[in-house]
Formats: structure tokens, sequence, C-alpha cells
């Protein structure tokens, strides 16, 4: 592909990290007829605290900063996010996506 078309590409991914393990089950092993031992049991936090949502962004030009969300994510927040974050080069292309 010639190197126009690449220096045009924006790529963008948010993840979420979590403080205290996996969102998914958890398992704790421990022999039949046993006492539960403290020592075995995952910490966890109640009603679902402990995670960040982080976003970032990278081109032919380079990277953009790594953003911390807080809240909800809708569609303007996430083009204020990406207009502070990206370099010069890439605003016009931004501006464009944003209509």
């Amino acid at each position: 592909m010639p190197l126009e078309f690449w220096n045009s590409v924006l790529f963008v991914d948010e993840s979420k990290y979590n403080v205290f393990g996996s969102d998914g089950k958890q398992m704790e092993w421990r022999k039949p007829n046993s006492e539960l031992e403290m020592k075995i049991l995952t910490p966890s936090v109640i009603h679902g605290g402990g995670s960040q949502m982080v976003l970032g962004c990278m081109s032919a030009v380079g990277v953009g900063n790594l953003h911390f969300i807080d809240g909800i994510m809708d569609k303007y927040m996430y083009l204020d996010i990406l207009k502070q974050n990206l370099k010069q080069g890439h605003i016009a292309t931004l501006q464009s996506l944003s209509g």
C-alpha cells in the first residue's frame, strides 16, 4: 500500500484495566472437607469498583498520549480526546471524520 494511505490511517483503542484481578470467574482450590483459608482467597471490590478505562492512539506520524476516561464515554468525548492527543498532521483527518 502507498505511503499516502498509511499517513491517513489512525489506530485507536480503548481498554479496561482492573485493579483487583479479572471480571470473569475465579476459582480457589482446597481439599475436600477442609476449612476455607483466608490466604487462598482473591481480594475483590464490592459493587464493581476498582477498574480504569484508558484510550490511546497511534499513526504513521507517532503515538498519542494515554488518556484516562472518567465516566461513560460518548461520541463527543471520544472526538474531544482525539483532538487533544493528536499531532498536528492528523487533526485535518479527524475533522473530516467528524463531519
